[in-house]
């Protein structure tokens, strides 16, 4: 690191009045350190991962200006898809000491809660940091599971073909073990080799159907690589301007959101767009739906497809278990929302299919995100 860049470290708490209530503001490295890091993670943050999808996605991408660094960002994701940048790290590159930095702070002052899902590409040094005992991760406990679109890039450069690359992506975005287990046959049909490679990698890390609804559904780490692309303009500002920009940035989000959604909620809507656009869809599939009672004391039913489904795989049949929130098709524990089949059994027995959904989808738990105000800062 340059004398000036020292300098820029050293003074930049000082040119900056952080509320101290409201902003944790780290730093470790000595006189001449083997990393510098400044991470940047605001109060209302913190409170707004609460009610926040138990998800959080990483990456790192580098500034464009006169200090050559790399910025590591969190983000979370809310009941409505939208996108909440959570934690900021200023590192001098992705290395083991930087990630297992950012990972621990993360871990300690914004994701302490039990069963957390964090996704990430498989970068070394972001494994070696979330496996680090003393970063936190593993009590209490928590999931690390990869991008599939970034396992689906390393395939490609391994084994050179784009048809068994799309097989593979597919392959991850199973919500069912029948589902992978037909996209795997098909892989080890055209190359054993490749399937082999494909079997090194634990199926719970990449594949849907065994991630027990850990990932919400996001399979890759597109939410993260938008909030960088968002940054794109202020990476290119000195330190300071940069810092004081992501703060900004996401302090304007919050009252504006809050806004939206409290109008939301005062005309009466319960659950958010999101949500509700994926209910009226799975309601117009289950009318077609034939359903077989097995115990209706247990609530565990067989529903039989009578419509070919518009995804163009076959009728299916799929039994359904409420208490254990469970249905074949995978979904309602992918997305945690009733599928279309457990809202058919539900209607079969007048049970209220909208009380098995999360309270994560519901406008009222989307507003808490967005509470708590940011203060200024000069």
């Amino acid at each position: 690191m340059s004398k000036v860049e020292e300098n820029v470290f050293e003074k930049l708490e000082k040119e900056i009045a952080w509320p101290t209530s409201d902003l944790r503001f780290s730093h470790v490295g000595g006189r001449i350190p083997k990393v510098r890091t400044l991470q940047e993670v605001a109060s209302p943050c913190i409170y707004a991962f609460k009610f926040c999808k138990p998800i959080v996605q990483v990456d790192g991408t580098w500034l464009y200006g006169k200090y050559k660094r790399t910025l590591l960002v969190a983000v979370a994701q809310d009941g409505n898809d939208n996108i909440i940048p959570i934690a900021y790290a200023l590192v001098e590159g992705e290395t083991k000491e930087a990630w297992s930095f950012f990972l621990r702070n993360l871990r300690s002052h914004v994701t302490p809660q039990a069963n957390i899902c964090l996704i990430s590409d498989r970068h070394e040094s972001i494994k070696s940091a979330y496996n680090n005992l003393n970063n936190g991760w593993q009590h209490p406990p928590s999931k690390h599971v990869f991008c599939v679109r970034h396992i689906a890039q390393n395939f490609a450069r391994e084994f050179k073909d784009n048809a068994l690359k799309n097989k593979v992506i597919s392959m991850g975005y199973s919500m069912n073990e029948s589902t992978y287990r037909y996209y795997r046959r098909e892989i080890g049909i055209v190359n054993p080799e490749a399937l082999k490679w494909l079997d090194n990698i634990p199926r719970q890390d990449w594949i849907q159907a065994f991630d027990g609804g850990s990932r919400w559904g996001q399979m890759t780490t597109n939410l993260v690589e938008s909030m960088n692309a968002v940054l794109k303009e202020p990476r290119n500002l000195p330190i300071t301007a940069l810092v004081q920009s992501t703060y900004y940035k996401t302090g304007t989000l919050f009252p504006t959101m809050a806004k939206q959604h409290a109008s939301i909620l005062a005309s009466g809507q319960i659950y958010t767009e999101k949500c509700m656009t994926f209910m009226k869809s799975e309601i117009r599939k289950s009318n077609s739906h034939r359903v077989d009672c097995f115990d209706r004391s247990n609530h565990t039913f067989m529903v039989h497809e009578t419509v070919v489904p518009k995804e163009g795989r076959p009728i299916g049949h799929f039994s359904i278990n409420l208490p254990n929130k469970w249905c074949d098709c995978g979904k309602y524990q992918a997305k945690h929302m009733p599928c279309s089949h457990v809202i058919a059994a539900c209607s079969s027995i007048k049970y209220d299919y909208w009380s098995l959904i999360s309270e994560v989808y519901k406008v009222e738990t989307v507003l808490k995100v967005y509470s708590e105000a940011f203060q200024p800062i000069h």
